[in-house]
Formats: C-alpha cells, sequence, structure tokens
C-alpha cells in the first residue's frame, strides 16, 4: 500500500502547499487509530506512554497492530513536565492498569536511548514520539528512533507548538518544532504533516524525500 497516496487520498490533500500541511480532520484521539487500522499497521511504538491514555486509544481503534510503549517513568534533574514523584508513583501503576486488558500492548520501562538499540532498524509501521519536549532530548529522540521506522511507515510526534509567549507553559522552554523542521530539512523530507488538535501532532511517510 502506498502510504503517501492513501493519506492524500483519505484526507482529499493539495500535496502541493507548503510544509507543515495541516489535515483539519485529522486528529491524534479521534482518526489516527482508524487510519492506522486501515492501513494494515502491524507494529507500532509510543516513546512517552505516561499514564497511558493515548496508548489505550490507539490500542482499542487499531486492534490488530502490536503497540510498544516505551517510558522511564523515572524523575530526573532537570525533566520540568511533571513533578517529582509523579511518574514512578501514579504514572507507572496507573498505565499498567489502563492497558491491562489489551493483549496488543507491550509497556517497556526503561531509557529511551538505552531501549533504542534492542528495536532493529526498519521493523516499526508507526513511531510516535512524546518524550522530553526540549531542543536537545526531541532532536536526539528523533535520531535514535526515525531509523527504526520501515519505508512507507510513518514517523510521528506530539506537541508541535511553541511555549513562548504562553504563561503556564513558557518555562517548559519546548524545541519540537526546532528539531522537527531540522530533521525535515537534514533528511530532504518532503511532506511534513500536523493534526487538528489544540496541541498538534506532526508526521511525516518515512522514505517521501525530494
Amino acid at each position: 500500500m502506498d502510504t503517501l497516496q492513501f493519506i492524500a487520498d483519505r484526507y482529499k490533500l493539495d500535496l502541493n502547499q507548503p510544509n507543515p500541511i495541516r489535515i483539519d480532520v485529522l486528529s491524534r484521539w479521534h482518526d489516527l487509530g482508524y487510519l492506522l487500522r486501515d492501513l494494515d499497521f502491524e507494529l507500532g511504538l509510543e516513546l512517552g506512554v505516561y499514564k497511558g491514555v493515548f496508548t489505550k486509544t490507539i490500542a482499542r481503534r487499531a486492534r490488530k497492530m502490536k503497540l510498544l510503549g516505551v517510558d522511564a517513568w523515572t524523575h530526573y534533574e532537570g525533566y520540568l513536565d511533571y513533578p517529582e514523584g509523579n511518574l514512578e508513583d501514579l504514572a507507572y501503576p496507573e498505565a499498567i492498569e489502563r492497558t491491562k486488558g489489551y493483549t496488543n500492548v507491550e509497556l517497556i520501562k526503561g531509557w529511551s536511548k538505552d531501549v533504542a538499540p534492542t528495536i532493529a532498524d526498519g521493523s516499526l509501521d508507526w513511531l510516535f514520539i512524546d518524550a522530553n519536549h526540549t531542543y536537545e532530548c526531541a532532536k536526539e529522540d528523533i535520531a535514535l528512533w526515525s531509523p527504526k521506522v520501515r519505508e512507507g511507515g510513518i514517523v510521528m510526534g506530539h506537541d508541535y507548538f511553541s511555549t513562548k509567549g504562553r504563561r503556564k507553559l513558557e518555562a517548559l522552554n519546548f524545541g519540537v518544532i526546532e528539531a522537527v523542521n531540522e530533521h525535515v530539512v537534514e533528511k530532504e523530507i518532503k511532506h511534513l504533516f500536523t493534526t487538528a488538535d489544540g496541541y498538534p501532532s506532526w508526521f511525516y511517510v518515512k522514505g517521501d524525500t525530494k
């Protein structure tokens, strides 16, 4: 199946418009799981699971797709997204409880850089990056994990927006936009897409290059 053409046809996209191409009717919470199902994807990986809400959403809608969920669930110095103790004491047990009824979900507790070498290059149909959102960490995760996706698979991530000027979020210092845009230029990716969510996700089809 031609993934790019399938997406263009499904959402009636003009692929000649400039990047990023916003898909107004695609939300990660609603249609994304069905898209993965209809693409017949068999293996996906979510980097940054937290409490497993999104994990469960995808697992429920793409039941034939095995979904690996990778997260350290460990607080460390300089990580500002959640307070100390939140990940270990609350999020990890909740993720286990929330996904325990889904046989297509496997949770892996470990650091991104340690787990990445255990996943074969080109083995994933789909990848979702939603871990540390600083520029440095987002850049590292994209470099570490994008090779794990096969040609025709989808490389995707969350929070393609800037926290600058957002009073409650500015201290988090997100750098996802910069990291993604640099990656797109470096790899000569032809089409970069974003979802219609309030906190948009970004994605591209592996192998769609200029």
